[in-house]
């Protein structure tokens, strides 16, 4: 007797271990139907977010209403957010469907945008801000989408196992996407993993992230994004109260957004001004230093994708041509050497000198985008002027520089 029912147990525990994982593609299509149910609601989240090439990881909670809009074409969703970063009040987001404001408490001020002149301005702005976009559009991204789930197959998409977040049972779920798809120019993508950690009860997503690995300039680069639902009501408030203009605080003072008008860059002929900056080795570097030579200057910051993709260009002009009369110059207004700026350069075999608190100078040089390159002649004046970088841009700097020299 006491036989059978040993045997019986090794049964039911084999089939277990090898037979009953929960199917995770029918789990992910339960939780994207359970999110398009969504209309309306109020949620908090936390937000840990690891840029490229930042070391830290910064955290950001989110309170946030909303509502979702059916003919909008500026935003699938209304929304009123409250941003908290190390524990304080940040700043505020609404949208109301006509217009979006952005404010802070802190300074009591803000500005207004309408959607009559400024939608795709506001457009622009909403695809780049923080929040867990899995409720708020009708598509319920950054869950696979429709025609996805057809494609998906056991080698990419991956049962983990149960596990229990803010006390609520969650399943596991890991989907790995093809890296050579979501590889743009320059950079040679590793790993795009998705994690969803989807409610037991109620089929929502509690918990999502997003971990990528690449290669660019040489160096190995980690981004990491993980959102974590703590607080949620739906479908059961009424909101409209919350997403209207009178929701903003009485002693907010708003303002008509203006464009800002960026100063025009200095021209072709004129002298440029003149500066002394602190190098990352702690050396005292002056444009005078350079007399009698041609000297291109390279205003960049480190997260800065055209600028990373400008580097390993400049580096080679500076290998080919600083011994016939060119000094390449990096000045950085943004990083500094808490922001591991060296070991950012060492990584992409840059031996120019980089140069820090550069921003003073790159308003002198009417810098208003990155990179912004100045050439100068052996007697200071403007040869050539780019900002932004791409295809093309080095094989005019070296005719330039080749006809100068």
């Amino acid at each position: 007797m006491y036989k059978l029912l040993f045997l019986s147990s090794l049964l039911l525990s084999t089939l277990y271990a090898f037979g009953t994982n929960p199917n995770a593609e029918e789990i992910l299509k339960k939780s994207r139907e359970k999110c398009k149910s969504i209309q309306n609601g109020y949620f908090e989240i936390i937000n840990y977010k690891k840029n490229l090439t930042n070391q830290d990881t910064n955290i950001t909670k989110i309170t946030a209403y909303f509502e979702k809009l059916e003919d909008d074409t500026v935003s699938q969703t209304a929304f009123h957010y409250q941003y908290y970063q190390e524990g304080e009040y940040a700043r505020s987001k609404l949208y109301t469907g006509e217009e979006f404001v952005n404010y802070t408490k802190s300074d009591s001020s803000g500005t207004i945008m309408s959607n009559a002149l400024w939608a795709d301005k506001i457009e622009a702005i909403l695809k780049s801000h923080t929040s867990y976009v899995a409720f708020l559009n009708r598509g319920a991204y950054p869950l696979p989408k429709e025609s996805a789930f057809e494609e998906l197959s056991t080698d990419i998409v991956e049962f983990i196992g149960e596990e229990t977040i803010n006390g609520i049972p969650c399943y596991h779920i890991k989907l790995n996407s093809d890296p050579e798809s979501g590889s743009p120019t320059g950079i040679k993508m590793l790993r795009i993993e998705h994690n969803y950690w989807i409610s037991q009860i109620n089929s929502l997503p509690l918990q999502y992230s997003l971990a990528l690995d690449l290669i660019m300039n040489n160096d190995t680069m980690y981004q990491f994004e993980k959102n974590v639902l703590t607080k949620h009501e739906f479908n059961k408030l009424r909101v409209n109260s919350q997403l209207a203009l009178s929701s903003i605080p009485a002693f907010i003072k708003l303002k008509d957004y203006q464009v800002r008008e960026s100063p025009d860059l200095l021209k072709v002929g004129s002298v440029a001004p003149s500066w002394s900056l602190n190098s990352t080795r702690d050396e005292t570097i002056n444009l005078s230093d350079f007399a009698g030579r041609l000297v291109l200057v390279d205003f960049f910051y480190k997260s800065c994708y055209p600028c990373m993709l400008a580097i390993p260009e400049l580096q080679d002009l500076h290998e080919r041509y600083q011994d016939k009369g060119l000094n390449v110059i990096g000045i950085n207004p943004v990083d500094t050497k808490e922001d591991d700026i060296e070991k950012f350069l060492i990584k992409r075999g840059v031996s120019y000198p980089v140069l820090l608190e550069g921003k003073e100078v790159s308003s002198q040089y009417h810098g208003s985008g990155y990179p912004t390159i100045y050439l100068l002649d052996q007697e200071g004046k403007i040869l050539f002027v780019q900002v932004g970088y791409g295809e093309g841009v080095k094989a005019m700097l070296e005719e330039i520089i080749i006809s100068n020299l």
